[in-house]
This record gives structure tokens, C-alpha cells and sequence, in this order.
């Protein structure tokens, strides 16, 4: 059973799905691959009931924080990915001398953010449960109610996500509270997640809720400047506000509807394929007859090409792109390489799964473990399989195993990407999540313990491009119809 996990990529929802099938330790759950998402809602895997005003002394607050660097440095595949060591190193002691007093976890959440940047891991995370937050960060209205977009260093607001009369999309912005948009900017993306420029983009896109990590006030009233020199007062809006924008702004399906359904248009086929979910090998089969189902209603329809969309699927289990691939291609093909790192922190929550692994128990602790890529052969008879053209639909919602499959169809040029490059997920990357609590405030802290790469090999730049640009703001047929034009 380990060996399998092994060598296959899981989200974070899969993961602990998975786990709840075999060992009912955690809590039924389903969350969005968006890594804002995941930040503010992951459930906690035990029905800990806990005072959110209760206040933890200094002492209680730099273990635990001691616990996360040791978490780090010990189990991350990783993490001097972006910088050494000893940089690292004063980033913790920085955050340590900031605790002179005791806070409440929701305090200490915002305190200690920054140190989870410099991972470059767009899984990892510090979250914190809604049990643990006070009443007035989970429903005061304490968070700016706007986004930002950028150009040639240049701010404007691009949502508003409350009603204010003065506040416009377009506006320039210069200062907010009195501090120039830049350096605000640079703040907020040491509050984000992922690669360096995924963070910038975060912070942008996610302004108003990184900025309260800034400040250790709840104000509900914020001055904002514009270029033209207005100051305009400007009422926060809520968490939830937040949430419900980022949602709806991701390009991800979330768990709307069947994670994968068949369309006929014409003599073209459409598979919308919005999750990569099966948790356990009697999901998988059954999957794998939904899909065989599918493909041979494909067969029967007598379409030519076939168009299938993950443009919104935030992943799940990489071996059901496996699976999906045998109906559309018969030859063998390279998979994903994979770094793995041995540590005991990660051997004790495994075990703790009831789960063991010869292999990975006897290498030395802090050993990188190196898989090659793995040559995966398709089914040698597959009645079903498709014969004709495939385009592969990547869009922003395309992320964790979702981006595995789709590279690996680039990689190995098994078929054609259309679309637009993916906003969030990137071919090369960290997974395998290895979650814990941290010991005192029972924050949740998730990253990878694998770094997977691509095909193709670290080459070039971390971004998976489509071989044909095609825009996704249009239904279906018409993606089609502009492609097959």
C-alpha cells in the first residue's frame, strides 16, 4: 500500500480522504487546491474544542515555533530551495525576538506566516482551524475590500469587494494607511506561499486579506491615497467576503457536479474532468469504469477529436491521470522523477497510519532519496481506446496532479495543450503532504516531502505554456469550434 503512495503525486484533499478510507483517524473532508483556500479552511483532523481568546505565554509560543523550524529543516524535500541555511535561520530568530508577550493563536498565526515563503512549495502552509479564531478575525469586518492589478509599477484597484462609493476599479492606488503601495506589496507576498513570483502575484490578488497580516489591529476603517492625491475612507470587509471572492475567482470547479462528464458536439468529443479524486484502489476501479463507460459511448458517437478539460481541476490523485491517458494513448510513455527525503518526523506520522516501508525506514535520516522517472506502460489491450486527435484544455484552475497530467502529456507529446498557461500551478513542484499540529496552539502546518519534476527534467522555465492559446471565457463548443476552425 505505501509503496503505491510512493510514487504517486496527492493532493492534500485526496490525502487525507484516502486515509480516512483506511483508518477512520480523520474527519470526512473536501477542500479547494486553491493554496488561499487551503490556508483559511482546513478542517482539523481531531474535534478539539479550544478557547479562541485564550492567550499562550511567550515561552509556549516559541516552542512552537522552534517546532516549525524543526519540521522544516528535518522533513521539507527542500527547503533551502530559495535561500541557505543560515538565512533561514534568521528569518525564525527575527519572528522569535518579535515574541516579548503572550497572544492569542489567531496573533500567533499572523506572526509567524513568513516563515513558510521561502519553501517555494505552493502546497505548504500554516493554517488555522475556526475553532481557534477570535470572534473578530472570522467576522469582523477587518480586511480591505479590494484587489489589485499591476503595470509598469503602476497599482490600480481591480475588484472591489464591498459596496464604497468612493472606491473604484482602475483607481491608482499610492498609499494605504499612510504607506506607499510598493512596499505594502512586498510585504504582503512575505505573507503568501509558493514560487517568488507566484507570491507577488498573491499579494496582489489577495491585497486586502494579506494586508491585515501586517497590522496587529482589528481597524475597520482604512484611509486609502490615490495617485491624484484624494485620501478616500474606506470601511473592511469580512473573511468570509474574502473567501467567497477567491472561490469564485480561482477558475477551479471545487466539488460542483461529477468530477468527470462526457459532451458530444458534432464530431468532437468533451470530457470535463474536474477532479483527479479516488482515495483508495476500490474508488480507483470504479473510476476506471465511469471512464471506460465514457470512452466507449466516445467510440460509439464515432467523433474524431476529442477535447478533454482540466482547466479547472485542482488535482487529487496523479495515478487516475495515469488511468485517463491508457484510453487515448497505447504506447509506453516517461513519468514524473521524484526527490524524496528521509526523515523521522515523517516516518512517525506514517507509522502513526498504521502504514510501514521497509525501503524508506532503513536509508539514513536527511537522505534525499532520487526515483527516476518511471516508464509507464498503458494497458496492452484496451477496447475503447481512443484513436483519434486530443487536446488536453490547462486554464488557471489546473494544479497538484492536474498540472502532473497535463506535463506529462507535453512532455511526451502525446497530445496537444490549448489554453492558457496555469496561474498557481507550476510542472515542477513540491507534494506529498506531511501534516502536523503544532504542539501548544494547534495551528496546522502542511507542506511537501517530495520535490516532483517533470519529464523533461528541470529545463527552462517552471511554467507549463499551451501549444495553442486558446480563451477559456467561452463555452465549450466554441473552444471547439476556434480550435478545429
Amino acid at each position: 500500500m505505501f509503496s503505491f503512495l510512493r510514487f504517486k503525486e496527492y493532493g492534500c484533499a485526496t490525502l487525507l480522504a484516502y486515509l480516512v478510507s483506511y483508518f477512520k483517524l480523520l474527519t470526512q473532508m473536501k477542500i479547494s487546491i486553491l493554496a488561499f483556500v487551503l490556508l483559511l479552511f482546513v478542517i482539523s483532523t481531531s474535534a478539539q474544542i479550544s478557547n479562541p481568546n485564550h492567550k499562550f505565554s511567550a515561552d509556549e509560543l516559541k516552542a512552537d515555533l522552534s517546532f516549525v523550524k524543526q519540521q522544516l529543516f528535518n522533513a521539507h524535500a527542500n527547503p533551502f530551495t530559495e535561500i541557505t541555511q543560515p538565512e533561514y535561520e534568521r528569518v525564525f530568530n527575527g519572528i522569535e525576538a518579535q515574541i516579548t508577550d503572550s497572544m492569542t493563536a489567531t496573533a500567533f498565526f499572523k506572526k509567524i506566516r513568513p516563515v513558510m515563503a521561502y519553501l517555494s512549495d505552493e502546497h505548504s502552509q500554516i493554517s488555522i482551524n475556526p475553532s481557534l479564531q477570535t470572534a473578530g478575525y472570522k467576522v469582523g469586518e477587518i480586511f480591505l475590500p479590494f484587489s489589485l492589478s499591476t503595470t509598469g509599477g503602476t497599482y490600480r484597484v481591480d475588484d472591489v469587494l464591498a459596496a464604497n462609493a468612493d472606491l473604484k476599479k482602475g483607481d491608482i492606488v499610492a498609499q494605504v494607511d499612510g504607506t506607499p503601495i510598493a512596499s505594502l506589496i512586498k510585504q504582503c507576498a512575505e505573507y503568501a506561499t509558493g514560487f517568488p513570483v507566484q507570491r507577488t502575484e498573491k499579494a496582489l490578488q489577495q491585497f486586502g486579506y494579506l494586508y491585515n497580516m501586517l497590522g496587529a489591529d482589528n481597524s475597520q476603517n482604512f484611509e486609502v491615497k490615490t495617485a491624484r492625491g484624494k485620501t478616500i475612507s474606506v470601511k473592511g470587509t469580512t473573511l468570509k467576503t474574502w473567501t467567497d471572492y477567491l472561490v469564485k475567482t480561482t477558475g477551479q470547479s471545487g466539488n460542483a457536479g461529477n468530477d468527470i462528464s462526457y459532451t458530444r458536439y458534432g464530431d468532437a468529443g468533451y470530457i470535463n474532468c474536474t477532479a483527479f479524486n479516488a482515495h483508495n484502489d476500490k474508488e480507483m476501479d470504479s473510476l476506471r469504469r465511469v471512464v471506460a463507460t465514457i470512452f466507449g459511448q466516445i467510440k460509439a458517437d464515432g467523433v474524431k477529436n476529442l477535447f478533454i478539460d482540466v482547466s479547472r481541476n485542482g488535482g487529487g490523485n496523479s495515478a487516475v491521470g495515469d488511468m485517463l491517458t491508457d484510453f487515448f494513448y497505447g504506447k509506453p510513455y516517461k513519468g514524473y522523477q521524484c526527490n524524496w527525503k528521509r526523515s523521522d518526523e515523517y516516518l512517525s506520522l506514517i507509522k502513526s497510519w498504521g502504514m510501514h516501508d521497509d525501503f524508506y525506514t532503513k536509508q539514513p535520516v536527511g537522505k534525499v532519496i532520487h526515483f527516476d522517472a518511471q516508464e509507464i506502460k498503458p494497458s496492452g489491450s484496451n477496447p475503447v481506446r481512443f484513436k483519434g486527435k486530443v487536446f488536453v484544455i490547462i486554464g488557471d484552475g489546473t494544479f497538484s496532479s492536474a498540472i502532473m497530467f497535463a506535463t506529462t502529456i507535453k512532455d511526451n507529446h502525446i497530445a496537444t495543450l490549448i489554453g492558457k498557461e496555469p496561474q498557481d500551478g507550476h510542472p515542477n513542484h513540491f507534494g506529498e503532504l506531511y501534516n502536523t499540529k503544532l504542539p501548544n496552539t494547534k495551528l496546522d502546518l502542511r507542506f511537501g516531502v517530495k520535490e516532483w519534476i517533470r519529464p523533461a527534467g528541470k529545463t527552462g522555465e517552471n511554467i507549463l505554456r499551451p501549444d495553442i492559446a486558446v480563451d477559456l471565457n467561452r463555452s465549450p463548443e466554441e473552444i471547439i469550434r476556434s480550435v478545429l476552425k
